[in-house]
């Protein structure tokens, strides 16, 4: 018989989960396409408006709920993970950074893996374009399809949580048309443990498995355009973007194979980004636009913003209470941008409420929000 006349070899599910290690995935589970009962859960999350301002997520919900609206014939899902557990990240000098945001963007080196399964896949004989995934970026509920697919159980705190490799997961999925055998669901539960509500320092977790975005740091440090509510600033402490409180705390982040292993012990990706490596808060708050887009390449930090990192940058300070930072929150009380101002003052007050420079910058702030910012800076005198 020609070559080009025999049938392509069906796909396995042993081939697949061997192309996915050999890509780089520490774990690769099969399940549902779609979100199941997860998605019900997701409307009330969103009719509840604990989704903030990440309106992307309310643009996008029949397509997350209904993934072949997104990707027309998809069947089953290959949900994927990696391990990116690390000793913690922080600046020289204080401030911390969330160990998924310590390396490389995982937004390109994840989505890289993943369109190298896809590749792989289609060599060995899946119909070419009849998959598509990628991570975060892409409009499915991926927690749901990991836990569905048996990647991990759902946590108290709505992560996931592998029994084999912890919370410390970066996940990413392939949709596809072929009909691959769903795993057992994932074994292990939290119990009874509370680990992650009782630790949450702005009590972000309002119940098990219900998260308020709006009050939990990693929204607030990212995704919040503006201003970072007052109540809320003291509990940032020592986080410039990001937190990994609730993840910290729970019994099973021991089963990170990675958690220990630090520089060139890791992965290159997962290698620290040279800005946490260098920079201090203070450079941070400091940095020009053009010193943002020269240095702030391949970190998922940009995410942020320049505007809000040096938001937090601000707040952080303020929280350290260390004088030696007193010279730039007064330098930041001229800053173009009115965000800055504000945090910067309440900052300073934090420190020395009685520091003439808030007096003056009152006198010349043309921003009345800032200018009330000031006045209650001042106040704490």
């Amino acid at each position: 018989m020609p070559p080009s006349s025999r049938s392509p070899t069906p796909i396995t599910a042993d081939t697949v989960r061997s192309i996915a290690d050999e890509v780089g995935f520490d774990l690769v589970a099969f399940g549902p396409a779609d979100p199941g009962e997860h998605g019900a859960h997701f409307l009330r999350w969103l009719e509840a408006g604990r989704h903030g301002e990440m309106r992307y997520l309310e643009a996008n919900r029949e397509r997350a709920l209904d993934p072949p609206r997104w990707r027309a014939g998809v069947r089953s899902a290959i949900a994927l993970a990696v391990d990116y557990g690390s000793p913690g990240v922080a600046l020289p000098g204080g401030g911390r950074v969330a160990r998924y945001a310590g390396g490389r963007d995982y937004h390109r080196w994840l989505r890289q893996r993943v369109f190298a399964l896809r590749e792989r896949l289609e060599a060995a004989g899946v119909p070419h374009g009849s998959m598509n995934g990628g991570t975060d970026a892409v409009p499915v509920l991926e927690r749901a399809l990991a836990v569905r697919a048996g990647i991990g159980f759902l946590a108290k705190s709505a992560m996931v949580i592998s029994p084999t490799h912890g919370p410390y997961l970066q996940l990413a999925e392939l949709l596809t048309g072929l009909d691959l055998p769903p795993d057992d669901p994932a074994t292990g539960s939290c119990g009874t443990c509370t680990a992650c509500l009782d630790a949450c320092p702005t009590g972000a977790i309002v119940a098990p498995f219900e998260v308020d975005a709006r009050r939990c740091i990693s929204y607030t440090t990212i995704e919040l355009r503006g201003a970072v509510p007052e109540p809320l600033r003291a509990a940032q402490g020592e986080w410039l973007f990001g937190c990994d409180i609730c993840l910290e705390v729970c019994p099973f982040t021991r089963r990170s194979p990675r958690r220990n292993l630090a520089g060139i012990d890791r992965p290159p990706e997962l290698r620290p980004h040279r800005i946490v490596e260098t920079w201090t808060l203070v450079d941070v708050l400091a940095m020009s636009p053009e010193r943002y887009e020269a240095e702030f390449t391949g970190t998922a930090m940009r995410r942020a913003t320049r505007s809000g990192l040096r938001r937090n940058a601000a707040v952080v300070l303020g929280n350290r209470a260390d004088d030696a930072a007193v010279p730039a929150l007064v330098a930041a009380l001229d800053d173009g941008d009115p965000v800055v101002r504000s945090h910067s003052a309440w900052a300073l007050g934090r420190i020395d409420a009685r520091h003439p420079a808030l007096a003056a910058a009152r006198q010349r702030e043309p921003d009345a929000t800032v200018r009330a910012e000031i006045e209650r800076a001042m106040e704490r005198a």
